[in-house]
């Protein structure tokens, strides 16, 4: 595409597409991809970037699979879509329920499909209510988040996501929802300036659902690592101390896998580093790929019991038009297939040692407070000193992301945090150009803003 052309769709773009998190200022040079191949993004204008946030966490498989768009071709000449509100079903979401059921947690037992990570975070807290008032305990309503989470744009997810940007303008916020400090060990009001976590987070969660009451709440949500907030895993006991809370006061406990799902931390799904079981779990992004909407959350044994056995003036009244599409079901059928015939899981541990090792290497550098991750995602905190954690002067954030982006790399950050989770087929040398343009980026911008 010539750049006469590429300047025509710009402005366009820009007079008439209002995108998510949108700012005008921050639009005014947007990049118009045209094609992907692998973890390569290429531009309008022939540019090249390596994916290293898999997009939005979620072109798990890299992008330009023709097996996928086989898949979806194949299922739209045979089906499209049909209905699956009840008294309807199609075959490929029966199948790739049969295929989710064997890869989860093993008490999981029943499916609920929707579009949006937002949509199955959204309809796994409106479950937790519903399971509360059809055994007979209608009290229990409120739903407890952390800071730093992210869990989506619809108005019960937003209630829950823990970063003040995404509540600004939007109020009043709905009753009923708690947000408390979360596990970042490296900013802990508790425990920053001990070597190791002392799960006061945790702790602090059980005081909550103390003083609130046991008996007014419903859940807890929480990602197994936090992905948009800044990458930050949990201390080995933190999942499984918060899983004990939660049973000990009977509150059920959410586990938000958007985007550690599907392989994305070296499992397949995130809690199984720490031997924890969620009562239900919510799933998007990687499921497939993201070559076509689709997400779930996925209940218990207990929680699926509760819809199976409700009576019919209390039927779960829960519906999106597009639950269980055939074409986004079968498109994440293949994607699962391409995922175990691949090896991609183990992949991502393997790839994720080397990202974070490499990464690891840049603590040297003085304006590089920490390094975090698990798998295939990780982060880079940016200070100004490392001695007081002070962040570097004027926002350095953005452009970090600019000087990544001029050394063919792209990705987010959230604050001064560099995030990344590049897809699972990346190979060895664009992890290396990853961690090499990081660490040129961090001098250039520490340089520009005074920060050294």
């Amino acid at each position: 595409m010539d750049a006469v052309e590429t300047g025509r769709l710009r402005a366009y773009d820009i007079a008439h597409i209002i995108h998510p998190q949108f700012h005008l200022a921050d639009h005014r040079d947007a990049i118009i991809f045209e094609r992907g191949e692998g973890a390569v993004l290429t531009d309008s204008e022939g540019r090249t970037y390596i994916d290293a946030l898999s997009s939005l966490w979620n072109v798990a498989v890299g992008h330009g699979r023709r097996e996928l768009a086989d898949a979806a071709a194949a299922q739209m000449a045979t089906l499209g879509f049909s209905n699956s509100y009840t008294g309807y079903a199609n075959v490929p979401s029966i199948r790739l329920t049969e295929k989710l059921l064997s890869l989860v947690y093993p008490d999981m037992s029943g499916i609920f499909y929707a579009s949006s990570g937002s949509e199955a975070n959204e309809m796994a807290i409106k479950t937790a209510r519903y399971f509360w008032s059809v055994s007979g305990k209608p009290s229990k309503m409120k739903i407890i988040s952390r800071e730093e989470a992210y869990h989506g744009g619809t108005m019960a997810a937003t209630a829950v996501t823990g970063m003040a940007p995404f509540h600004k303008g939007f109020g009043p916020e709905p009753p009923d929802f708690v947000r408390v400090p979360t596990c970042y060990h490296y900013r802990c009001q508790w425990c920053a300036d001990k070597p190791s976590c002392t799960l006061a987070c945790a702790d602090n969660i059980e005081a909550t659902i103390v003083r609130e009451g046991a008996d007014s709440v419903a859940a807890v949500i929480a990602e197994p690592v936090h992905g948009a907030g800044g990458v930050i895993p949990p201390d080995p006991g933190y999942w499984p101390r918060l899983r004990a809370i939660c049973d000990r006061h009977d509150v059920l406990l959410i586990a938000d896998e958007v985007i550690t799902g599907f392989g994305r931390t070296g499992r397949w799904f995130a809690l199984e580093h720490w031997g924890v079981q969620p009562d239900m779990m919510t799933i998007a992004k990687a499921v497939t790929s993201a070559y076509v909407p689709l997400s779930a959350f996925i209940a218990s044994e207990r929680v699926h019991r509760a819809i199976l056995d409700a009576p019919a003036d209390a039927k779960f009244m829960i519906g999106c038009t597009n639950s269980a599409h055939p074409t986004a079901c079968a498109v994440a059928l293949r994607n699962v297939q391409i995922l175990e015939d691949e090896g991609l899981v183990a992949r991502a541990e393997q790839l994720g040692h080397r990202l974070n090792d490499g990464l690891a290497r840049l603590l040297e550098m003085p304006n590089v407070g920490e390094v975090r991750g698990l798998g295939l995602m990780a982060a880079v905190e940016v200070v100004a000193d490392r001695a007081t954690r002070a962040s570097l002067p004027g926002g350095a954030g953005p452009r970090l992301v600019v000087a990544l982006r001029e050394r063919g790399v792209l990705t987010r950050v959230k604050g001064d945090s560099i995030l990344f989770a590049p897809p699972l087929v990346t190979t060895e040398a664009q992890i290396d150009r990853i961690v090499d343009a990081t660490g040129d980026a961090i001098e250039a911008v520490a340089t520009e803003v005074g920060g050294r």
